[in-house]
């Protein structure tokens, strides 16, 4: 996506006092190495980012003192004007400026690649004010990156050199050519296709709103397209038969390239009941610990306090501003916690699932939704099941139970969301067929 050279400069044309400077790593750029990897500038992937930096030293002071200002510029005799403008400033104030931290009005780039570039980079919060600092995930930016080169391949399959493609040229021609790019040529199902129009039409309102360019966002009327919603749920007996498969001696796969991989952890049925009774995302369940617990005045325990990754993640909030959501615990995941330790744990950091096991939490997460898929396998059961079915299976019963009064327990913003994307609707249906608008003489 970067196609900008490495800013440098020839000794002979350096100006005292100003130097190039890396906002990414937010460091000076000196000896043509990157001073944060050591490694030689042309390996550099953030080259965007060079620009150049005055640093003046205040009179007086022994150099213990300095007024600084990036210039978002990539040209030498510009920067160098900037700078001494800069400094008769500072020179007519008695060094006494207000505005040391205001960066030169920057810029706007015309070509789509570089209006990509600006992007990606404020994702990773490049030049971004502390106070408005998003937290993303690295996934999140991988993934825009990544349909960015998409629609760059798309232009180059419509011999269209994307090189020099400016970004006022997206109109509902381009968006036809990339609709059917993703249909045709790369077949995307329905759910990715609408993620990847929602994340340019994101991404060109950013360049509005933020940026103030003047252009249209074509991506805005494009028709969701449908999304087929598996709400496949469990039944008791088959989350039985799945318990019973999970044993040292079935744990072992054998992966295409011949390597075998050892899907089993004691852990693991303990795991999946923990996922099953608090209807948690692998995520949460993966990271709660026995500190989360959150007792009634007598002691007893009462609820999970669980970070809403989810929607932190959507409004860009850590986990001391975000969100947080309370998990009941039922008899059922009472019963569980006892018999994995609650009384010798409680009140400790000491994690519920894999406290013992040496790798990342990451790895681990990623570890118990393919060990789950492995031993579905296994049960024989034609279902297409995976390990986030253990979360519908919960929030199916849960609306079965408190019915519009679920979302509360949830922490959804309304039944219907829970309906469109987790629900299994036959279920609710087959509860449904003992109810009757008037009630027998029995039920009186």
């Amino acid at each position: 996506m970067n196609s900008k050279k490495p800013l440098i400069v020839d000794k002979r044309d350096k100006v005292n006092g100003l130097y190039t400077y890396c906002q990414k790593c937010q460091r000076l750029i000196e000896n043509r190495v990157c001073s944060k990897t050591g490694k030689r500038l042309s390996t550099c992937k953030n080259t965007d980012q060079h620009m150049f930096k005055a640093i003046i030293a205040v009179p007086g002071t022994n150099g213990k003192k300095r007024k600084t200002r990036l210039f978002k510029t990539r040209d030498l005799s510009k920067a160098i004007e900037l700078k001494l403008e800069f400094e008769r400033g500072l020179k007519s104030t008695d060094y006494q400026s207000t505005d040391v931290h205001i960066i030169q009005k920057e810029a706007k780039p015309e070509l789509l690649i570089e209006c990509m570039a600006m992007y990606i980079g404020y994702l990773n919060n490049v030049g971004v004010e502390a106070h408005k600092v998003k937290v993303r995930t690295q996934k999140h930016i991988n993934e825009t990156e990544y349909y960015f080169e998409k629609l760059c391949k798309c232009l180059l399959k419509n011999r269209i050199d994307h090189t020099f493609f400016k970004v006022d040229q997206l109109n509902d021609r381009i968006v036809a050519l990339f609709h059917s790019y993703l249909i045709e040529n790369l077949n995307y199902a329905n759910k990715t296709y609408n993620k990847i129009i929602g994340l340019f039409r994101q991404f060109l309102n950013w360049l509005i709103l933020k940026k103030g360019y003047n252009i249209e966002n074509p991506f805005v009327d494009v028709a969701r397209r449908r999304e087929n919603v598996n709400k496949t749920i469990l039944t008791s007996d088959e989350f039985d038969v799945l318990l019973k498969t999970i044993k040292p001696e079935h744990g072992y796969k054998k992966l295409p390239s011949g390597e075998r991989k050892n899907q089993y952890r004691d852990w693991l049925s303990d795991c999946f009941k923990l996922a099953l009774e608090t209807g948690l995302r692998r995520e949460e369940f993966m990271t709660l610990k026995y500190s989360d617990i959150l007792c009634d005045e007598e002691g007893l325990p009462q609820f999970f306090v669980v970070e809403n990754f989810k929607v932190n993640r959507i409004k860009g909030l850590d986990s001391e501003t975000g969100e947080k959501k309370f998990v009941p615990i039922t008899q059922g995941l009472m019963n569980l916690l006892t018999s994995i330790g609650y009384e010798k744990y409680k009140d400790t950091d000491h994690y519920i699932i894999g406290a013992e096991e040496r790798s990342s939490r990451n790895t681990l997460i990623g570890f118990v939704s393919k060990a789950f898929t492995h031993y579905w396998k296994l049960t024989g059961i034609e279902k297409n099941v995976q390990l986030k079915h253990l979360r519908k299976t919960y929030l199916t019963s849960l609306v079965e139970h408190f019915g519009d009064k679920a979302p509360v327990i949830s922490n959804h913003s309304g039944i219907d969301v829970l309906k469109k994307h987790y629900v299994n609707d036959k279920q609710l249906a087959s509860a449904a067929k003992n109810f009757s608008v008037f009630k027998t003489k029995e039920e009186k």
